[in-house]
This record gives structure tokens, sequence and C-alpha cells, in this order.
């Protein structure tokens, strides 16, 4: 089956409108339309409900991404136990950590996790919530750092619970010079309504959150940039090219000097850092088990305050 409609059908699921989807694609949305309709007439159904909005995968779409998803995850599989064969191959431990952690998470973590176990190989990459759950289905993760990872065969350990804050940029209305925090005022954040604001298309479970407790005050930003991670969006904001949410512990780097921040409750708006593992352990098991060992001791003192 073709990778690219399953690349397609995915990003249409997570978007508000097949231009939106084309534009996260970088392709033309006539291209994907014609794209979605050839495959449309191949299997003689509707695969996307247009007329929606957001727009929706049909019940066939849906099947069909299951089937494109279980297709990949064999593809990956065969690869991967191919590769068993060859001679002296050690079986490698697939580590994924949310971005910007991943430079403190293999300072700290591989030294440690190396010295016990000299001969395991390791491949550390960065990925948003998104990236990781994907990962997950198709079976090419073993660990992720970052927000809960919401399926059913997960566990997650819980890490360390994170404020969030609204990043004012300094073009934002209530941006004071000289100054870094700025208090929660309901009432002030109203001159905030249709301000641009940085979005960041990895973390759309997040980014939902986000919205929905704006929307409940009566304030809708203008989502004028769209990012793949909270690290780029939060240099864009210092550049002054719009307003963002992220962690506290972000905010509090001294590199950034042209942004105030906003608090938001903590009863409203919180983010868990969790160790999320496949339930089933088996492959890998007892690195896996230490490797969680090292995060629970170090995460919040050498990994997310650096």
């Amino acid at each position: 089956m073709d990778n690219r409609l399953l690349t397609f059908l995915e990003t249409l699921e997570n978007s508000n409108s097949v231009s939106e989807a084309a534009k996260k694609l970088y392709l033309t949305q006539p291209y994907l339309s014609r794209t979605i309709k050839k495959y449309e007439k191949e299997y003689n159904v509707l695969l996307v409900k247009r007329d929606t909005y957001p727009i929706q995968l049909t019940p066939a779409g849906q099947l069909l991404i299951r089937y494109l998803r279980k297709d990949l995850q064999l593809k990956n599989q065969l690869q991967e136990e191919m590769k068993q064969y060859k001679k002296n191959n050690f079986l490698t431990l697939r580590m994924g950590v949310t971005p910007p952690l991943g430079q403190n998470f293999n300072l700290v973590v591989l030294p440690q996790l190396l010295a016990k176990y000299p001969h395991l190989k390791t491949k550390t990459r960065e990925l948003s919530t998104a990236d990781a759950v994907k990962a997950f289905k198709d079976e090419q993760l073993d660990l992720f750092v970052g927000n809960t990872i919401r399926l059913p065969n997960i566990v997650n350990e819980n890490l360390h619970a994170d404020a969030q804050v609204l990043v004012l940029s300094r073009k934002s209305a209530l941006y004071q010079s000289g100054k870094r925090k700025i208090e929660f005022n309901a009432k002030d954040l109203q001159a905030l309504n249709h301000e641009s604001f940085i979005v960041v298309d990895g973390q759309r479970g997040y980014q939902d959150l986000i919205n929905d407790f704006f929307s409940n005050m009566g304030i809708n930003f203008y989502p004028q940039i769209h990012v793949r991670d909270s690290y780029t969006a939060l240099k864009l904001a210092d550049l002054g090219l719009g307003d963002m949410t992220t962690s506290i512990e972000a905010v509090n780097r001294e590199i950034y000097h042209h942004i105030n921040y906003i608090v938001l409750p903590p009863d409203k708006i919180k983010v868990d850092f969790s160790i999320s593992t496949i339930k089933s352990g088996g492959r890998l098991a007892t690195e896996i088990a230490y490797a969680k060992k090292i995060l629970k001791s170090v995460f919040t003192t050498e990994i997310l305050a650096h």
C-alpha cells in the first residue's frame, strides 16, 4: 500500500480543512484534493467528509488508515527482525524525548545507562507527542519522555507536573518593557483577542487544551505561524513574531530577553511529563527498567532544569 496516502490521511485527520492540511504537507490544495479523489475513485467510497468544519475522515477513511498503519508496521517490523540476523548485531533501545530536552537527556542518561550495559545499542530522537504516538503505533519506539501518551498498550509513569505560561512577544498589547513576569488577570487578557499566535503542530492535543482555555474566556488568537516544536516557537516569540504557550521552566532560561510571561492557572492548565513504555515489556525490559530508574532520579534536577 501507499505510505504517502497514509501521511495524507493522517494530516487531514489532524487538520481543520484540506487547505490547512496541504500547507502542513507543503503541497498545493488542488494536488492534495486530486490525490484523495483518485483513491476515492479506486476504492469507490468517500474517504473524507469535506462539508464539515473541521473536516473528518469517513468510516471508510478511518478503516483505510488502520490498514495502512498496519501495513507500514509490518514492513518496519520485518526490517527490524531481518537486522537481527546480522552477525554481532545487538538489540537497539529506541528512545524518544520531547524537544528541546534531547541534549540533556543524552548527556545525563546515556553515560549511566551505557556504563551498566556497555554493549547496548541506543537510538535517541527528539519527537513531538504526535510523532511519539505514531512511533509507538508503528512499533518503532521503546521509551518516550514527554507529555503523557494516551494509548491502550502504553504504560505511563509520572515524572513532573509542569506549570504552563502564556508568552507575550514585544509586539503584544500587554507587553511591558523591562519586565519578565506579569500577573494573571482575566480582564486584562481580553486585550489579546486576535493577536498573532505561534502554533506547535506536533502537539495537537496540547494545543486543543490551550485553545479551549482561552476560548472559554472569550479570547481567540490568530494562528499565523505553524512550527514543529515548542523550542522553535519560543525563539520566534523572542523575535517578536507572535505569542505562544510553553512550560515555566522553558522561559526561565536567560537566553530569552524580549518576552513577558503570564503563569496560567494550574487548576485549569497543567501538563504532565511522563515516561511512556509498551505495556507488554519483553524486548530489552531490564535495560528499559534501568533507564526509567535513572530518569526518576535526575529528570527534574538535571534534565528539565537546565
